[in-house]
C-alpha cells in the first residue's frame, strides 16, 4: 500500500493531537490539574468573545471579562475601524482568577464578509486561588467563526 505525503501529514496531526490530549490527562489528578517541570506549561485556549467564556488548559475553564482603561490611534494605513487598546483581562474559574494586562488591536473590518479580528498579547498581571504567583506570557488571535467572535490563547503559563 502506497501512503501520499497528505496521507502522512493527516496521520501525525492526529498522532500529535492524540499525544497532547494524553499528555493533558497524565497531568490532571484528582480533578486538579498537575504543573510541568519546572512549573510550566505551554497554554491551548479558546475565548469565545460572544458569550465570554473560556475554555482551555492550565485550569482556563469559565468566564472572561476585559476592561479597557487605555486605547490609541491605529496607524493610518490600518482599516478604517481600527483601534489600539490595552486593559485588563480577567479570567474566572473554579480554582480561582487570573489578571492579564492585555494590549492590541482590534479592527471589525466594516464590508468585509470575514468580520472582525484581533491580535493581542498579555503578560499575567495578578491571580488568586490556584493562579497565585503564576507568571507568562499570552497571544491571542481572534476572528469571527459562524457568527461568534473566537479567540485562540497561546503562549506560556508558569507556576511558582
Amino acid at each position: 500500500m502506497r501512503v501520499s505525503s497528505w496521507g502522512l501529514l493527516v496521520l501525525s496531526i492526529s498522532l500529535a493531537g492524540a499525544a497532547w490530549a494524553q499528555g493533558d490527562a497524565d497531568r490532571v489528578e484528582g480533578g486538579a490539574e498537575r504543573s510541568a517541570e519546572g512549573g510550566c506549561r505551554r497554554i491551548r485556549a479558546r475565548i469565545n468573545l460572544s458569550d465570554g467564556t473560556i475554555a482551555g488548559n492550565f485550569g482556563l475553564n469559565g468566564s472572561v471579562v476585559f476592561t479597557r482603561d487605555g486605547q490609541g490611534t491605529a496607524p493610518a494605513t490600518a482599516p478604517a475601524t481600527s483601534s489600539v487598546f490595552s486593559g485588563l483581562l480577567a479570567i474566572t474559574t473554579a480554582g480561582g482568577t487570573l489578571g492579564v494586562r492585555e494590549t492590541g488591536m482590534f479592527s471589525s473590518r466594516t464590508n468585509n464578509p470575514d468580520g472582525a479580528v484581533l491580535a493581542s498579547w498579555g503578560d499575567s498581571a495578578s491571580g488568586t486561588g490556584v493562579f497565585e504567583g503564576v507568571t507568562g506570557d499570552l497571544f491571542f488571535a481572534g476572528q469571527v467563526v459562524a457568527g461568534a467572535l473566537l479567540v485562540q490563547v497561546t503562549g506560556e503559563l508558569c507556576r511558582p
